[in-house]
């Protein structure tokens, strides 16, 4: 087990980079997506997923082998390396492949991945959740963070679960404060 999967999981009784996200989040998700999500590139399980995607990557296949060709993504990462996975997403979003993601991720601003989604709006969950089978809530506490143009129904759908937060130092395509644009 490596250092970082180690300290995630000291206190979870969960002893696999796999977090399993609580159901009804996933709930929240598929509302926020009209019903349907067309893809989770970090997948439990390809027969029986935990978020029921149109495509699923699994560990097997690896969500960071490919580009996500979606309108809509969900990820609840291994968050032993949101280095690599954080980032990734980002730059599936900013290269047109993903047109719309909600993340779900550990909370942790003093962190260099932190930055790769610093710009965009995000949810500070007011509690630590419980993820699949653990025995006991996260050792962390988790954002939402959304890539995409539907900030308002960002909000509606995942505001339940704690303030939204809107970057101020936004840069939008046009080359203005992007702050206007998103309010």
């Amino acid at each position: 087990m490596t250092n970082a999967l180690q300290v995630l999981t000291a206190t979870t009784g969960n002893r696999t980079d796999c977090w399993n996200t609580p159901p009804e989040f996933v709930g929240d998700v598929l509302s926020f997506f009209g019903g349907t999500l067309d893809l989770d590139p970090c997948s439990n399980d390809a027969d029986n997923p935990n978020v029921p995607a149109k495509q699923v990557y699994t560990e097997k296949d690896s969500g960071l082998e490919h580009k996500w060709l979606a309108d809509s993504v969900f990820m609840n990462h291994p968050y032993s390396d949101s280095k690599t996975w954080v980032p990734y997403a980002v730059s599936q979003y900013e290269m047109g492949y993903a047109k719309e993601l909600v993340l779900l991720i550990k909370l942790d601003v003093s962190t260099k991945w932190w930055r790769s989604v610093s710009n965009y709006p995000w949810i500070a969950v007011n509690k630590r959740l419980k993820f699949g089978a653990a025995a006991s809530a996260a050792p962390f506490q988790s954002a939402i963070v959304y890539l995409g143009r539907d900030k308002d129904n960002f909000n509606t759908c995942f505001g339940k679960y704690g303030q939204l937060y809107v970057p101020v130092n936004v840069v939008s395509t046009q080359g203005r404060s992007g702050l206007q644009d998103l309010l």
